[in-house]
C-alpha cells in the first residue's frame, strides 16, 4: 500500500472550485467594495499579520462577489489579496482558476493548454503541477513547482508539495531536503508533518514518525489517521496501541482492508491467531469478490493456500500496474511468524527487495528485519524500476 496519503487529488480538486477562506476571515463582508476594511488595505505593510488579514478578506470578498455575479470583481479580489500574501498560493491558484472556469476551460485539457501558453503564471503552474501529480508525471511536476518555488521561495506551500512529489516518486534524498526548507518556513504545517513521518518510518525512525503523524492529526484531523497513526504503532511493537488506532471506523474497501489486516497482525500477536481471527471479518464472497488486499484477509483466514495468494497478487498486479506481489510477501512474513515458520526472513527480505520504498510493506519489512536482527540490504526499487520488473516477469510468464 503506497504510503503518501493521497493528498494530490485533495489539491487538484482544490484547485478546480475557488478555495473557501470563511475560516480564517476576520470580518464576514459583502463584497470588496464595501469591504470595512479597505482602508487598511490599501496597500501591503510591514505588518505580516495584518497583510494576512486584508488577504483573507479580499478572499472572503471575491467569494462574495463570484455568488453575486461580479466575476471582474471577484477576480480583482484574489489578485490584491496574493498581493498582500504572496507566500499563500492559494490566492493565486484560485485566480487562475476561476479565469478558466469563466472562460469554460476548467478542464485538465484546458489547464494543459493555459499552463503552456503562460509558464510564469505562478497559478497555473500550481494547478498543471497537481494535474500532472495525479498523472504520476512527475518529472512534468517537478518542472512546474521548480517555476512556482523560483518565484515564490519564501512559500511553504511550494516547498511542501515539492516534497509531496518527492515521496510519490519516490525520490526520499530530495524530499527530506523539501520537508526541511518547508518546515523552516512553516513549522506547523500538517502536510509537511506527515511528510516527514514517512520519511522518519522510512529510516527507521518510527517514534519519530509517530510523533510527527500526531503532532499532524492535533493539528489536521483526517480520516486515514488512524492507519499511519496504528501502522507506525505495530512497528513498535506498541501492538494494544496499535490494535486500538486500528478499530476506529475505517474507510470502504479496498483501503478499509488493510486497516483489517494490520489490526488483525496487531492483536494476533497480543492474544493469538485464533482469539484474533474475528478482527478479519468476512472472506470473499462467492463471484467476483473483493479488490486487492482482500485475498490477503481469504489467505489469514486459512481459506487460500500461499500459493494461491501469489497467484492473485500477480494477476491484481498485471491489472492494476501496483506491487501486490511484493504486499504478498509481507503478509506471508507475517503469517510466517505468527506460525513460528523458518520461512519470516526470507518473506520479508522479498518484500523489502520488491517493494517501492513507499510502501508500508517496505516500511514493516524493514522494520521486522530489524527486530529480527537481520542486517537490511540495498532498499526497494522506485516505483518505476518495480512496475517495469513487473512487466519483465509477466512477459517472461506469457512466453513459457
Amino acid at each position: 500500500m503506497n504510503v503518501p496519503l493521497r493528498a494530490t487529488a485533495a489539491l487538484l480538486a482544490a484547485s478546480l472550485t475557488l478555495p473557501a477562506f470563511g475560516a480564517d476571515a476576520p470580518t464576514p463582508v459583502t463584497s470588496a467594495a464595501s469591504m470595512p476594511a479597505a482602508a487598511r488595505c490599501a496597500a501591503p505593510t510591514a505588518d505580516k499579520a495584518a497583510n494576512r488579514a486584508c488577504a483573507l478578506a479580499l478572499a472572503k470578498a471575491a467569494e462574495a462577489d463570484r455568488a453575486a455575479r461580479r466575476d471582474d470583481a471577484a477576480l480583482d479580489a484574489l489578485a490584491r489579496a496574493d498581493q498582500f500574501q504572496p507566500e499563500d498560493l492559494r490566492f493565486v491558484t484560485a485566480h487562475a482558476g476561476l479565469k478558466l472556469k469563466l472562460a469554460n476551460q476548467l478542464t485538465p485539457a484546458g489547464i494543459e493548454a493555459a499552463a503552456k501558453a503562460a509558464p510564469g503564471d505562478v497559478g497555473l503552474a500550481m494547478m498543471h503541477a497537481e494535474l500532472a501529480t495525479a498523472k504520476k508525471d512527475h518529472a512534468a511536476a517537478l518542472a512546474d513547482i521548480d517555476r512556482v518555488i523560483a518565484a515564490r521561495p519564501g512559500s511553504a506551500q511550494a516547498w511542501e508539495m515539492r516534497a509531496s512529489i518527492n515521496v510519490a516518486r519516490p525520490d526520499f534524498p530530495a524530499a527530506r531536503a523539501d520537508v526541511e526548507h518547508a518546515l523552516a518556513l512553516d513549522p506547523k504545517s500538517p502536510v509537511v508533518l506527515r511528510l516527514r513521518g514517512v520519511l522518519r518510518n522510512n529510516a527507521g525512525d518510527h517514534a519519530g514518525a509517530l510523533a510527527d503523524y500526531e503532532a499532524a492529526h492535533a493539528l489536521a484531523p483526517r480520516p486515514d489517521d488512524p492507519f499511519v497513526i496504528g501502522s507506525t504503532q505495530f512497528l513498535m511493537r506498541q501492538f494494544g496501541d496499535a490494535a486500538a488506532s486500528l478499530a476506529r471506523r475505517p474507510p470502504p474497501a479496498p483501503d478499509g482492508l488493510y486497516w483489517r489486516i494490520w489490526r488483525y497482525l496487531a492483536l494476533a500477536r497480543l492474544t493469538g491467531m485464533e482469539r484474533a481471527s474475528g478482527a478479519l471479518g468476512p472472506g470473499t464472497p462467492p463471484g467476483p469478490g473483493l479488490p486487492w488486499p482482500g485475498p490477503v484477509i481469504d489467505f489469514l483466514r486459512g481459506s487460500i493456500s500461499e500459493d494461491a495468494l501469489l497467484a492473485d497478487a500477480r494477476r491484481s498486479q498485471d491489472a492494476r500496474d501496483l506491487s501486490q506481489v511484493c504486499e504478498a510477501h509481507f503478509y506471508l512474513g507475517e503469517d510466517a511468524v505468527l506460525r513460528q515458520r523458518s520461512d519470516a526472513v526470507e518473506q520479508f527480505r522479498a518484500a523489502a527487495r520488491e517493494c517501492p520504498v513507499n510502501f508500508h510493506e517496505y516500511e514493516g519489512a524493514t522494520a521486522e528485519l530489524r527486530a529480527m536482527g537481520q542486517p537490511l540490504r540495498a532498499p526497494g526499487p522506485t516505483i518505476e524500476a518495480a512496475r517495469a520488473a513487473a512487466s519483465a516477469a509477466s512477459a517472461a510468464s506469457a512466453t513459457r
